[in-house]
């Protein structure tokens, strides 16, 4: 019964008359709470896409991708991640709520390789003509080019279907690049749960806002992110790309429907 109530969930058992306490401390031996993940929601011309994309990749050989995404991490964290137990009597501590963007970070993991992380400079909102210019100054500049002939020539890349990367402009200029054709993936729409690198922002966000943690200004919120970015080891990543055939069956199994990481 996900998200059932623990009341709901002894009541299915035909357990009655347990305070709720009980309840929670047998509970929790056996079972975390968690919020419900916020997806958009997979149409049939969707999940026929995904199921395509799928088909097409089956036999790729995913230590060649690129995996790569945007992140933005705020100074107060994701809503609802600032929840925990706390002693009877005591109060919950005071926690600031405020408008605020964030700082944007892109990153990439290939085979057990972390690409960046690089951070957006404050202020630039990512059309196509900065979303180029952003990668050339990084990703190209500092990390690409330094590749063999032979990496760059097999080398695939993936970014998701946000309107600054796949633009005319930003296809056009990546071609240019030598990226283009069946060194660029196609991707499937609505589609976070086939990208490895989401996991890895899971990884970096649990950290840097563990125990409630919130920042004071972006730069202090960056140096946490880097940190926690570089401290995910080589095996760690390519656990997350070697992912990837499962995924791909998982997807095919569940007809375009929405897998679980």
């Amino acid at each position: 019964m996900p998200l059932a109530t623990s009341l709901a969930i002894f009541q299915s058992c035909n357990i009655t008359g347990v305070p709720k306490s009980t309840r929670c401390a047998i509970l929790r031996d056996m079972a975390k709470v968690r919020k419900a993940e916020r997806r958009p929601p997979l149409n049939k011309t969707h999940k026929l896409k995904r199921q395509d994309w799928a088909k097409k990749y089956l036999k790729t050989d995913f230590s060649k991708v690129l995996w790569t995404d945007e992140m933005r991490a705020s100074l107060d964290g994701p809503d609802g991640w600032a929840r925990g137990w706390i002693g009877k009597g005591q109060r919950a501590p005071v926690r600031l709520r405020r408008q605020q963007g964030g700082v944007l970070v892109w990153a990439g993991i290939i085979k057990d390789e972390l690409v960046g992380p690089f951070r957006v400079e404050d202020g630039v909102k990512l059309n196509s003509q900065s979303y180029c210019q952003f990668l050339e100054d990084t990703f190209f500049k500092q990390w690409y080019r330094k590749k063999s002939a032979s990496f760059k020539k097999n080398m695939i890349f993936m970014q998701d279907n946000a309107p600054s990367h796949v633009s005319k402009y930003s296809t056009a200029w990546l071609a240019r690049k030598g990226i283009k054709e069946e060194k660029l993936m196609t991707w499937p729409p609505c589609s976070p749960d086939l990208n490895p690198i989401e996991n890895l922002w899971s990884i970096i966000k649990c950290e840097i806002y563990k125990e409630g943690k919130q920042y004071t200004s972006l730069n202090s919120v960056w140096e946490p992110v880097v940190a926690a970015a570089r401290n995910v080891d080589g095996e760690q990543i390519k656990t997350l790309t070697e992912s990837m055939d499962g995924r791909l069956l998982n997807v095919l199994a569940k007809k375009g429907g929405y897998i679980g990481h």
